[in-house]
């Protein structure tokens, strides 16, 4: 696998400069960035003009399209599977995301991605959220094998105060939830979005060369905050946002712009320091977007069925680009891949060795060459909530009981409407800092490459499927829901009549699949003890004494 990845830099060498000496010893630097909660709709790339967003495009069009990117369905999970390689219900995180208040993490027997990385000479940095336990140190980040970290623990923070506001056993409480490694990080000032993409552009610039570079930005955007204020973006960028109709999603839509924009600044920041013709870059959601609800964002899903927190495709099918040097790496990738699959995707693509025991599969060779995909089978379950389902080729069948109001099709009417004209897409593409980083690379790209990619990722749903509203299957006790997904993305009409031979097998592999469940039934118990009065009013360890 090392001989592969060489002779990839060998061709690298040729179109970007590389000399032979250095590109034989230089591992590629990995920039994996991560939204959180955006949702189908709510990237241009997929075809919308509500909200632009040119520099995540233009990694797809110059780089690979996953026109099949799956995750979980919300947020802890996700990230747990991304770190570990396995899905979360074989690691006990799947179902309700962690609290602040909660004495429960990612299992320390788990070794995860920093940590391979590290051993294979990288740098290693996180930039915000984490997600996956704090309420003891071993849980933390750089107890996990990153050299840094600069963010939120817990699930979300005010984008301006950066506290988190939480329901304990004494009512609703609020602590600050942003640290600097395992300092609060009470000093800092300015727009979330903003600080965490100065600090990654601050970790770039500061990079030393002789290592390899592994950061993980994970925005917080486009997630919303507190009750009292859920939807925070700068008041000039909302105002940029005028034609978008609804007013929360006209500020939803500024949140997803500066998270756009931070993408840009990221890429400008490769570019100017050198290292952009040896980077992988990924752009991911961690689920799909909450339209209403608990958390609500404004985000859009459409034409997909379902929200965040739903096992329907709008719940666990999200956008997803990769960028890489190679100039074979520049299609739209019709494959399956799934978050779990990270994992020995990015090993092998560093050439290292790939951990056996683990639910990923290495995916690089499909991806980059554009080859069928390795992967034929996919998992959400979740016996928190009560739902699971399994994907295998074309099929998914969804079993158990699912929440109603998370599970159809919503944001539509005043979530989709644009005043007048949107602003011009051309012209924000090619006024984007990634494009002119690409110009410089010789990666530029003509107005066709966008037009004819869009229109290719576009989900065509109700123009090609009849279908009855009153009668769309939601699994329930004993009724489960069959699709193809293929054939019909946004899961309108059940076929489990027509296939009984094909239900009773997915049925039987699901249950199989359920036998490697860590069980995540017991309550959501919100200890008294992590109370931020209790720790000069912080989100912080409060379990390692117990």
């Amino acid at each position: 696998m090392v001989t592969v990845y060489l002779l990839c830099i060998a061709l690298l060498s040729v179109v970007v400069g590389y000399g032979a000496d250095e590109a034989k010893t230089q591992k590629p630097n990995i920039v994996f960035i991560m939204a959180d909660d955006m949702g189908w709709n709510d990237i241009s790339l997929h075809g919308s003009d509500q909200i632009p967003t040119p520099n995540i495009d233009l990694l797809g069009y110059s780089g690979v399209i996953l026109e099949r990117y799956y995750s979980h369905c919300v947020c802890t999970p996700s990230r747990s599977a991304f770190l570990t390689g396995k899905y979360a219900h074989v690691t006990g995180m799947q179902g309700y995301p962690l609290t602040n208040s909660e004495d429960r993490g990612l299992p320390i027997t788990e070794k995860i991605l920093p940590q391979y990385l590290k051993e294979l000479g990288y740098a290693t940095h996180l930039v915000g959220k984490w997600h996956v336990g704090g309420s003891r140190r071993k849980y933390l980040p750089t107890k996990r094998g990153f050299d840094t970290h600069f963010g939120h623990r817990g699930g979300y923070v005010d984008y301006y105060e950066y506290t988190l506001e939480e329901t304990s056993s004494v009512g609703l409480v609020s602590g600050m939830g942003l640290f600097r490694n395992e300092t609060p990080a009470w000093d800092v000032e300015g727009y979330l979005t903003d600080l965490y993409t100065e600090e990654a552009i601050s970790i770039i610039k500061s990079h030393d060369e002789s290592s390899p570079l592994f950061l993980m930005l994970a925005h917080m955007a486009p997630h919303g905050s507190n009750d009292g204020a859920l939807l925070q973006a700068p008041v000039q960028t909302v105002r940029a946002m005028r034609h978008v109709e609804n007013p929360a999603r006209r500020i939803f839509a500024a949140m997803m712009k500066k998270l756009d924009d931070s993408v840009g600044d990221v890429v400008e920041a490769l570019d100017k320091k050198g290292i952009l013709n040896n980077t992988i870059i990924v752009f991911v959601s961690d689920n799909g977007a909450m339209t209403s609800g608990n958390s609500i964002n404004y985000g859009s899903n459409l034409p997909l069925r379902g929200l965040k927190m739903s096992p329907f495709e709008g719940g666990v099918r999200l956008g997803g680009v990769m960028w890489t040097p190679l100039p074979r790496a520049n299609h739209l990738y019709k494959g399956y891949v799934h978050v779990v699959d990270w994992l020995p995707t990015l090993l092998k693509a560093v050439g290292a060795d790939i951990p056996k025991d683990i639910d990923g599969i290495n995916l690089w060779d499909d991806i980059v060459a554009n080859k069928e995909s390795s992967r034929n089978e996919m998992f959400e379950i979740d016996d928190y909530s009560g739902f699971a389902s399994i994907t295998s080729g074309d099929f998914k069948l969804v079993t158990g009981n699912v929440t109603k109001a998370y599970s159809d099709f919503q944001g539509g009417g005043t979530l989709a409407g644009i005043i007048g004209k949107p602003p011009s897409y051309i012209d924000a593409v090619k006024k984007s800092k990634t494009f002119k980083s690409l110009e410089k690379l010789g990666r530029s790209l003509g107005v066709e490459r966008f037009t004819h990619a869009r229109q290719n990722m576009k989900i065509m749903c109700r123009e090609t499927i009849s279908y009855d509203e009153t009668k769309i299957c939601y699994p329930q006790n004993d009724k489960f829901c069959l699709f193809n997904i293929k054939e019909d993305p946004c899961e309108m009409k059940d076929i489990s009549g027509l296939h009984t031979d094909l239900v009773r097998k997915m049925l039987a592999r699901l249950t199989a699949e359920k036998n490697r469940l860590i069980p995540r039934t017991v309550p959501l118990f919100r200890d008294p003890k992590a109370l931020p009065a209790l720790h000069n009013f912080t989100w912080t360890i409060f379990a390692d004494n117990l």
